[in-house]
């Protein structure tokens, strides 16, 4: 399956048209869902000619591709961010902020969430999320190993990482598929702070 873009726009008027292309898409897809989606009725959405469309886009599955690869971006920039400067908070700061951006991220467009998480594997662009994945983990290494000294010595850093990143994951993906209302208020962020932070804390 095809899902790399023809080219790459260069000039501002073509990255404006890919952009309404791509954002064309994504609410169809919110609408439609990927099967009944089609080329055409994002070419309409976005006000371009199916023509044009093709010019960036060989397929629907290059399309679907596109909406994963910005939600993937920008849940990642959203998420280093969230840690940049914060050398000086404690721990459980920067372990708050963490799970606020994965879970604000989440709660602004839930449906959106499982598009991604049904279309990625489907359309074969698993390794776009499993590349978030790595890249959150890496920057929690980062963190926690920048927060040492609040930490248990027992603890392997980069096995912590790999478990907290891990557990936000299936906490978020949780609760957008199965428990949406919990996204809304503040018990979810508090309690999956306590959690973690628990978890690293030195106990004497």
């Amino acid at each position: 399956m095809d899902v790399k873009p023809r080219k790459s726009p260069h000039q501002a008027r073509a990255k404006v048209t890919v952009d309404a292309i791509v954002e064309a898409t994504t609410q169809v897809l919110l609408e439609d869902g990927y099967d009944r989606f089609t080329t055409a009725r994002a070419a309409e959405r976005a006000g371009v000619s199916v023509g044009s469309l093709y010019q960036y886009f060989p397929n629907k599955a290059a399309l679907g591709s596109a909406v994963v690869d910005r939600c993937c971006k920008n849940f990642l920039a959203a998420f280093e961010d969230a840690l940049a400067g914060r050398r000086r908070d404690t721990l459980s700061e920067c372990i708050r902020a963490i799970i606020d951006v994965t879970l604000i991220s989440h709660r602004l467009t839930p449906e959106l969430h499982k598009v991604v998480l049904d279309l990625a594997p489907r359309i074969g662009v698993a390794e776009k999320t499993e590349y978030v994945s790595r890249t959150a983990t890496r920057a929690i290494e980062t963190m926690l190993q920048e927060h040492a000294e609040e930490i248990a010595p027992d603890i392997d850093i980069a096995t912590a990482a790999t478990v907290i990143e891990t557990i936000l994951e299936a906490l978020a993906h949780r609760a957008v598929l199965a428990h949406p209302a919990q996204l809304q208020g503040e018990s979810l962020p508090k309690e999956a702070t306590r959690l973690v932070t628990n978890y690293l804390l030195r106990t004497g």
